[in-house]
Formats: C-alpha cells, sequence, structure tokens
C-alpha cells in the first residue's frame, strides 16, 4: 500500500504538469477559435458589403440597359427620319429634273415644229417664184421664137395688118420689163426690239410675239435676247395660255448665266402650273425659287407662299 502511494507521489508531478499542458492548448485553440470567429465575421460583412454593392451595380447596369434602348431608339428613330427627308429631297430632285426635262422636251418639240412650219413657207414662197420665172421664160421663148422664124413678105405684111392697137399695147405690156417696189431697210437690233415691245404695251400681242419671234431670229445673241422670251412668254400669260407662257419663261431659264428676269420667270412658271391645276409643280417651282435665287424678292415672296 505503502508502494503504490509512493508512485502515485512520483507520478503526481507528471500528471499535474499533464493538465497544465492540456489547458494551453484548449486555452490556445480557444484563442484561435476567436480569431476564426472574428475573421469570418468579417469575411462575412464584406461579403454582405460586396453583394450589397453588386446590387446597386445591378440596378445601375438595369437603369443603364433602359436608358441605352431609350437612346439607341431615338437614333433609330432620328437616323430613320433623316433617310426619310433624304428620299424626299431626291424624289423633289427627281420630279425637278422630270419636270425640267419635260419642259426641254416640248420646248425643243415646238422649236422643230416652227421650224418645220417656217421651212414649209420658204418652200411655198420658193414655188410661187418658181412659177413666176418659169412663166416669165415662157414668154420670153414666144418672143424669141416669133422674131428668128422665117417668114414670106406676105405673111409679114399680114401679121403686122392683123395686130391691132389693143393686142399692140397687150405686146409692149407683156415683154415690158415691170418696175420693181424698193425693198424696205430691215430694222436694227434696237429698231426692232422698240417696235416689238411697243406692241406688247398696246396691249397688240399677236404682232408684238412676231416681232419678237424675228428679233430671237435674226438677232440670237442680241442684246435683249433674255426680254424678247420674257415678254413672249408674259404676252401668253395674259392671254390664259398658261401652256406656252411656260415654254417661253422656260427658254429664258435655260439661257446661259445670270439674267435680272430669271427669278421672275420661275415664279410666273410656278402662278402658270397653278392655274392649270397643278398644285404639286406649283410648289416645286416655288421651292426652286427659293433655292436657286434666295436674293431675289420673288424668293421672300415664294416663302411667304408656301408657309
Amino acid at each position: 500500500m505503502k508502494k503504490v502511494f509512493l508512485i502515485l507521489f512520483l507520478l503526481l508531478p507528471l500528471i499535474m504538469a499533464g493538465c497544465v499542458a492540456s489547458q494551453d492548448e484548449i486555452q490556445t485553440l480557444k484563442i484561435k477559435v476567436i480569431n476564426l470567429e472574428t475573421t469570418l465575421n468579417k469575411q462575412i460583412q464584406k461579403y454582405t458589403e460586396i453583394e450589397k454593392k453588386l446590387n446597386e451595380l445591378n440596378k445601375k447596369v438595369t437603369n443603364l440597359e433602359v436608358k441605352i434602348s431609350k437612346d439607341v431608339l431615338v437614333d433609330i428613330k432620328t437616323q430613320i427620319f433623316s433617310e426619310l427627308e433624304e428620299i424626299k429631297n431626291e424624289q423633289a430632285l427627281l420630279s425637278s429634273q422630270l419636270e425640267d426635262l419635260r419642259f426641254s422636251q416640248e420646248a425643243e418639240k415646238k422649236e422643230f415644229t416652227n421650224q418645220l412650219e417656217d421651212l414649209s413657207t420658204r418652200t411655198q414662197a420658193l414655188e410661187l417664184r418658181m412659177k413666176e420665172i418659169e412663166k416669165k421664160l415662157s414668154i420670153t421663148s414666144e418672143a424669141v421664137s416669133n422674131e428668128t422664124l422665117p417668114a414670106s413678105n406676105a405673111t409679114l405684111l399680114s401679121n403686122a395688118t392683123s395686130i391691132t392697137p389693143e393686142k399692140a399695147t397687150n405686146a409692149t405690156n407683156a415683154t415690158a420689163p415691170q418696175p420693181q417696189k424698193p425693198e424696205e431697210k430691215p430694222l436694227n437690233e434696237a429698231e426692232l426690239y422698240e417696235k416689238a415691245y411697243s406692241c406688247y404695251q398696246k396691249g397688240d400681242f399677236k404682232n408684238a410675239r412676231k416681232l419678237f419671234e424675228e428679233y430671237i431670229k435674226r438677232f440670237p445673241k442680241g442684246k435683249w435676247i433674255g426680254q424678247a422670251y420674257f415678254w413672249i412668254g408674259e404676252s401668253y400669260f395674259k392671254e390664259k395660255e398658261y401652256e406656252e407662257a411656260i415654254l417661253s419663261y422656260q427658254k429664258l431659264i435655260e439661257l446661259p448665266g445670270w439674267h435680272p428676269l430669271k427669278p421672275t420667270a420661275m415664279f410666273n412658271q410656278a402662278k402658270a402650273f397653278k392655274a392649270l391645276g397643278d398644285t404639286e409643280a406649283y410648289k416645286l417651282l416655288l421651292k426652286k425659287v427659293i433655292n436657286n435665287y434666295p436674293n431675289s424678292k420673288e424668293a421672300e415672296i415664294a416663302k411667304n407662299l408656301l408657309k
């Protein structure tokens, strides 16, 4: 029994040391656990903050997507409207070109018709002159034949006695040359234009056009060639011959270079189309007046009419 107590007494320090060692380890483990819990809490807090930031980012992304969608839609609409406007402008340009082409074709057709009529008149005049020349040649050949044919004295005497004074007078008139009327001196450029314009002012539009057309024919590069086309157009307009007026105005507009009457001519073309009931061409030409002659008084009037 004493041996047992002795052995226990000897082992007691060792047991106590083991217990002390276990207490230290437990304390260390507790500290580690506390540290881990602290770290875990911090990580959880960071995760919560990150999650919160992610939610905010998601909201921002969503709002941005909505905004981008709206902006994209606005851009698409703007682009579509722009393309539509370009198409309208191209359509207006094509319409204008078609109108110009139609005017040009009608003007060429009119000019060709006038040339044909002029050629026909000249041909008829030449045919009449040829008939007169043939007639004179026939009379001359008969006279020469009578002078050259051989005849007996009796025949000559008989012919001489058979000619009455009336026949002799007729023969003399037939062979005598007719006096020619003195040709009138043609008017110069200024005189012809003034005469044509005077007829226009008096309201004699038919003769005025005839004289203006003569002026254009004789002086195609004359000083008042543009005015001549313009007054022809004005005369037709006053007579309500609107299609002819449009063609005459177009000839002035197609002249190369600037002319002070071009804005008025194009503006009057628009009014002529309106009188014919073509409101589309009327508005188109008003826009052309504004674009081609922006500083003219006709452009200001056209702007007011299109409002």
